[in-house]
């Protein structure tokens, strides 16, 4: 059986002989590729690492840093907070949290653009020229979206949510902006050490840092809140108490000196017993509202002792050079190829025929297999 062989020689001789077609096919994916990559917009990348406040103490949390350089997280369990460091990056997952994120104030580094985060994305992107165009085709296969009835969870909105976003039923639109953002904002966190890092792409380096410290505030904040809530409350309510106490105290207070007053002549058994219970009912009344006074400062430590401490490792700074698209290696990239499948093309009929060629000796073994089968 004849087989076509293809040495490394005769490609060299084949691609020499044909070189003016490589070059102009380079040329022209060259042309091709850079026009391609120069209309895609420029994004920059900031990036802040901070590490959250341990909680496990002790030995446990000697044992946590053995485990976890074997990959097992014991500290976790251990922790009394329902969201602990490995869930972090699981609060970029929700809408409410994105959302709150819409009204932070960004600056272009040019300074043309002082706005909302929102604004900014909605009004301030660059686009690829060809993108309204596949926009517009998408929409063609998209169904009519419906208007939301007003005050339609409206619950849901404050002074955090601007521009009436609701993050319970957003628009269509809404929803692929928060979709943006979020692949835009990544949070990540190291299982060994429980450093987190949170990285922020944007078609502007000023904007990009600006809004990688904001989320790291942001997070800090609900941290804040969600590990302080119970001592808040707390210590609302004792504060409500000691009031209350001390308005019984004073009252009790003006009742005894009102009743000592008007009874100092008095030498009766049944006036001295009753200035004896109202002395000691101010007396209750005044250990009560110091009894409380002890327990609000108890509530107010309490407040500062939940409050978690979070160390920067990494401030955000503002990018000098953009992270993408790489169009040097973009273009190199493209050439490349274009030069690999000339290559191809020039040797396409002995390549055909050597695939041909394996076809037929795989038909050839399965006739001889059946042969070997019939004699058998």
């Amino acid at each position: 059986m004849k087989t076509t062989t293809i040495s490394l020689l005769g490609i060299v001789r084949r691609c020499w002989q044909h070189k003016l077609l490589i070059v102009i096919n380079t040329i022209v994916v060259f042309i091709l590729s850079a026009l391609f990559i120069v209309q895609i917009p420029r994004y920059y990348k900031a990036q802040v690492r901070m590490a959250p406040e341990e909680e496990a103490g002790g030995s446990i949390s000697s044992l946590a840093t053995i485990a976890s350089n074997f990959g097992v997280d014991l500290a976790t369990g251990n922790s009394t907070d329902a969201i602990s460091p490995q869930l972090y990056p699981d609060l970029f997952d929700s809408n409410d949290f994105i959302v709150s994120l819409m009204s932070i104030a960004v600056e272009t580094a040019d300074g043309k653009v002082k706005t909302d985060y929102y604004t900014y994305l909605m009004e301030h992107q660059k686009y690829a020229p060809w993108d309204p165009m596949v926009n517009k085709i998408k929409s063609l296969f998209k169904e009519k979206e419906e208007p939301i009835a007003a005050g339609a969870g409206s619950q849901f909105i404050n002074d955090e949510h601007p521009h009436g976003l609701n993050p319970f039923r957003l628009t269509r639109r809404q929803t692929e902006l928060v979709k943006t953002v979020k692949s835009n904002i990544v949070c990540s966190i190291d299982n060994k050490t429980d450093v987190l890092c949170i990285q922020v792409t944007d078609q502007d380096a000023l904007v990009a840092a600006t809004m990688a410290d904001s989320v790291r505030v942001r997070l800090q904040q609900f941290i804040t809140n969600y590990r302080t809530n119970k001592a808040h409350v707390d210590e609302a309510y004792y504060e409500q108490l000691v009031k209350e106490s001390y308005d019984a105290y004073v009252k009790a207070q003006r009742k005894y000196a009102a009743y000592a007053d008007t009874h100092q002549e008095a030498a009766l058994a049944v006036v001295s017993t009753e200035e004896s219970d109202l002395e000691n009912e101010m007396e209750g009344a005044y250990s009560t509202y110091n009894a409380l006074r002890t327990q609000l400062q108890s509530a107010k430590a309490k407040v500062q002792e939940r409050t978690p401490a979070f160390t920067v490792l990494e401030v955000a700074s503002v990018p000098v050079k953009p992270a993408g698209p790489k169009r040097m290696i973009f273009v190199a990239f493209m050439c490349c190829l274009a030069i690999f499948f000339s290559i191809v093309w020039l040797f396409r009929k002995e390549i055909f025929a050597k695939m041909s060629a394996g076809e037929v000796q795989e038909d050839d073994e399965e006739v001889e297999d059946d042969l070997a089968a019939d004699e058998d």
